[in-house]
């Protein structure tokens, strides 16, 4: 058995976008992603990908589910193989439950010829005073050039590689790692060469691979080691081990841009802080932070490109529940500069300043505008009433007011226009999902199956409701298998609270069609008032019995023409009977 905590890890670094984006072309759409589905022909997409629940449904053929589901599915294997295929792709090490032997870590080859690297480039920048005079011309102490590894790659083309050999390494190993490259000839030659090097290390403290940044004007200005097995940007984040043995205070953490902005700010006491290795923050990355933060405040340099990579960072935190902040550093400095130039209790009074992300949308939309210029406070309007239309009524209150008060509009007028919006959405939403226009065909289910579901989720959702559906149905009298295994999921973990119950039934959901009902099942709205389960279940119960009588004339009917056929009259009298009972059950119900 492979534990619930690994299931859960391995879900958790495997994005389902990045995983079905390898086998199906997704397009953005709204908050979600859509494509042709798989899983049967069609023209016009029905297949929609859901990064925030992630979750996969097809409108068209009623395929549902999650990453493992998918790849179950896709790729026609078993929970098991389908597990591992995608921990191998996310660098985990699954290890079975009750397993007596300790397996040798597939990677440890890796992580020491990393080690060894790191080791080398730290000596060579301590005998290198013109490379060494970088970091200490930007502030950087001995103890901090220590304590974060920084290096050297000299300039030369195959000083590593030579080195490397010494120790006992291969070239393999090393084109493993990323630390050479092999040209169309044949030959070897070192990957970094000329460079200050910062080593990269996981959340254990591990070095994973490394970031080297010219001396000179030479291009590319930063170089960072290739994925690799250990090596994966999306799932890592800089700093982040130095953060979590300086314990994270009050849950929160900052997130910066570069490697001197990260080792800036711990060097000033300010510890709670990871960079991101590149501008585009990944859903893995934020679920890495998940472990350890409630908060995150972001702090990207503020070009274009930064200022794009906040606005896709905070919807990918906002998406995984953070409360997320962006801290804006004046004169267009980035923290390094900042924190050197002005103090850490200056850098501490931005992050107190740092500005929630509705405000800081708003910010934005409203830079450049020339609030007497009628069609600029238009064009602003239109933006701010998109950005706050999703808000619950009490926060959109308060930023009307303060939209109106700063560009002269009466709040009517923004209540009016975000209403039109809502209108407008639902309309499109309305177009989108029409048969013409959303797939090629609807899915119909028969209404036993929404009845089995509506009553699952009541158990999941409700305790009074658990209660009374099972003094009422066993799991027997559901038809579909899976629904049968979901109900006894639900009964053996109904003490848990609901969140943990949710993720103990998905994590043991562990086939296809198990997997797909539960998503079903959580994706249904279920609208029922003054808490009457007792009508509820009935109906739901008579669409069951409605279903199996179904089932049982069409059985009697096909066998009294049979038993006409071959002449048993007796045997058709007695079906006749039986199909009378039944029909006058149909109609009582």
């Amino acid at each position: 058995m492979i534990s619930e905590d690994t299931i859960q890890k391995v879900k958790e670094q495997n994005d389902i976008v990045d995983v079905i984006s390898e086998s199906v072309r997704l397009k953005k759409s709204g908050r979600n992603y859509s494509g042709l589905c798989p899983f049967h022909h069609e023209k016009t997409p029905s297949f929609s990908v859901s990064q925030d629940k992630q979750i996969y449904k097809c409108f068209g053929c009623g395929e549902a589910g999650n990453v493992i589901t998918f790849v179950m599915k896709y790729r026609n294997l078993g929970f098991t193989e389908a597990l591992k295929l995608l921990a191998e792709r996310a660098n985990i090490q699954i290890e079975e439950e009750g397993q007596k032997t300790v397996r040798k870590d597939p990677y440890e080859r890796l992580y020491k010829i990393n080690t060894e690297a790191a080791r080398f480039f730290y000596k060579n920048l301590q005998g290198s005073k013109s490379s060494k005079s970088y970091f200490l011309g930007r502030g950087i102490t001995e103890g901090t050039i220590r304590r974060f590894g920084l290096g050297y790659a000299l300039d030369n083309w195959v000083t590593l590689l030579k080195y490397l050999k010494s120790k006992g390494y291969s070239e393999l190993d090393m084109l493993n790692a990323g630390l050479i490259i092999r040209n169309e000839k044949g030959n070897y030659y070192d990957r970094f060469r000329n460079r200050v090097m910062f080593p990269v290390f996981d959340s254990r403290g591990r070095v994973i691979g490394f970031g080297g940044r010219v001396l000179d004007d030479s291009k590319p200005k930063y170089l960072n080691s290739p994925e690799t097995a250990v090596f994966k940007k999306g799932t890592n984040l800089y700093g982040l081990n130095f953060s979590i043995k300086n314990k994270i205070e009050d849950r929160t953490i900052i997130i910066v841009e570069g490697y001197m902005d990260c080792i800036s700010l711990h060097q000033y006491g300010i510890t709670n802080v990871v960079a991101s290795l590149g501008t585009a923050l990944t859903i893995n990355q934020a679920k890495l932070l998940k472990r350890y933060v409630d908060k995150v405040i972001i702090s990207y340099d503020a070009d274009l490109a930064g200022q794009s990579a906040t606005i896709r960072g905070l919807q990918i935190l906002k998406g995984e529940g953070f409360d997320v902040r962006v801290l804006t550093v004046p004169q267009g400095k980035d923290p390094d500069e900042y924190i050197r130039s002005n103090g850490r209790d200056a850098f501490l009074k931005l992050i107190d300043n740092a500005l929630p992300l509705i405000d800081y949308k708003i910010k934005r939309a409203k830079e450049g505008i020339d609030l007497n210029n009628h069609e600029m406070v238009i064009s602003f309007i239109k933006n701010a009433a998109e950005i706050i239309s999703d808000l619950n009524p009490v926060e959109k209150d308060i930023y009307i007011k303060q939209i109106s008060e700063e560009a002269g509009i009466k709040e009517q007028a923004i209540y009016d226009l975000i209403s039109d919006n809502i209108h407008k959405n639902s309309s499109n939403m309305q177009d989108m999902n029409t048969l013409d226009n959303f797939g090629q065909k609807l899915y119909v289910e028969p209404s036993y199956i929404k009845a089995e579901r509506s009553i699952l989720r009541l158990m999941h959702d409700e305790k009074d409701a658990y209660d009374a559906i099972i003094k009422t149905i066993s799991k027997d009298q559901f038809i579909m298998e899976s629904h049968k295994k979901i109900f006894d999921l639900i009964c053996e973990n109904i003490d848990l609270d609901h969140k943990e119950r949710q993720n103990r039934i998905e994590l043991n959901c562990d086939n296809i069609e198990s997997s797909k009902e539960w998503t079903h099942i959580l994706e249904m709205e279920l609208i029922y008032e003054d808490e009457d389960f007792e009508k509820l279940i009935l109906d739901f119960t008579k669409e069951i019995k409605k279903y199996r009588l179904e089932e049982s004339k069409k059985e009697i009917m096909n066998k009294i023409k049979q038993c006409e056929l071959n002449g048993l009259m007796d045997e058709s009298l007695k079906l006749a009977q039986e199909l009378i009972y039944i029909q006058k059950e149909l109609g009582r119900l």
